[in-house]
């Protein structure tokens, strides 16, 4: 009982990122230390560590402000965001650690539904487009998740619309987790490793653009990857862009092409297999259902064991 009262103090993103980060610990040092006995170290094994170390500090570093400045706006904000920052590092060390709790890859069940639904392999149909420009192009598409997926908490933010900031952050975050645990489950390498041998023509772009630093970001990557099924650069994006269209409809006109152009890029530079999108989309309106109700009953836990349900500042 004792437990369940200290979880109810949280808000459920915080305790969903500590739900999260025990096994992810678990996984992240173990990885780190079967790469170091079997002599195949290399840099992507240590940077596990260091943004496991990130998500601790962050974490503690918000626990500390909040009981020392409980009354404090900027600590208020922390809270706001401190979840979603640690929810993305968590992500990133997935790809390095599902291998070691589920190694039953379903990426063979993938290419063969693209197969059934295409009769090729999409990403391996797109080469007759490559030119390097157009590499360029989906670099930058694709990169742009990592300011897509947040814009439109960001904009709430900044406009101290804080009920519909809260509720937009939790439904991404929410998004998030569920396209973790689905990874843990459905195990599945990319086709950039999976079907290596079927291209014929090389992603290159120019020697300085967004494929040189694109490649060097994913040079850090184990050949092991598992985090393809579903997509969550789909997922997210569009959870994002159905936000927009609720809250903030002239974002979304300038959300759409760039959210599309992400899809697109997937499949260009072979990061997912078409069913990877689908599950994406399925996910989606999933976690926009899902995460009110989520929130509406942790409030009403809160309420029950005499806590003020916590909810965004201003």
């Amino acid at each position: 009982m004792r437990l369940s009262r200290l979880v109810f103090r949280l808000r459920p993103e915080e305790a969903a990122a500590l739900a999260f980060l025990l096994p992810t610990t678990w996984l992240t040092l173990a990885a780190f230390f079967y790469a170091r006995e079997a002599g195949v170290l290399g840099p992507r094994y240590p940077g596990g560590v260091v943004r496991l170390g990130a998500v601790v500090v962050l974490l503690a570093g918000l626990a500390l402000a909040l009981r020392r400045f409980p009354g404090s706006a900027i600590v208020r904000g922390l809270r706001e965001t401190v979840p979603l920052l640690a929810c993305f590092l968590i992500y990133t060390n997935l790809h390095d650690t599902i291998g070691f709790v589920n190694p039953r890859d379903i990426h063979h069940w993938l290419v063969a539904l693209d197969a059934m639904i295409f009769g090729v392999q999409p990403c391996v149909w797109a080469e007759r487009f490559i030119t390097p420009a157009l590499t360029e192009l989906m670099q930058f598409l694709y990169l742009n998740f990592f300011w897509l997926a947040p814009s439109t908490s960001v904009l709430l933010l900044l406009q101290r619309r804080f009920s519909e900031f809260r509720a937009v952050t939790f439904g991404v975050v929410t998004c998030f987790f569920m396209g973790y645990a689905l990874y843990v489950v459905f195990p599945a390498a990319p086709p950039r490793l999976v079907l290596v041998a079927e291209f014929t023509k090389n992603l290159r772009g120019y020697p300085v653009g967004f494929s040189s630093l694109s490649a060097g970001a994913f040079s850090l990557l184990p050949t092991d990857s598992r985090a393809a099924f579903p997509s969550l650069h789909t997922a997210a994006s569009t959870v994002a862009l159905v936000y927009a269209w609720r809250y903030l409809r002239p974002w979304f006109w300038v959300l759409l092409p760039f959210v599309v152009g992400l899809w697109v890029s997937t499949i260009y530079l072979r990061h997912h297999y078409f069913v990877d999108l689908v599950a994406g989309w399925a996910l989606a309106p999933v976690a926009l259902w899902v995460a009110p109700r989520i929130d509406a009953w942790w409030a009403g836990r809160q309420r029950e064991l005499g806590y003020a349900p916590a909810r965004g500042g201003g």
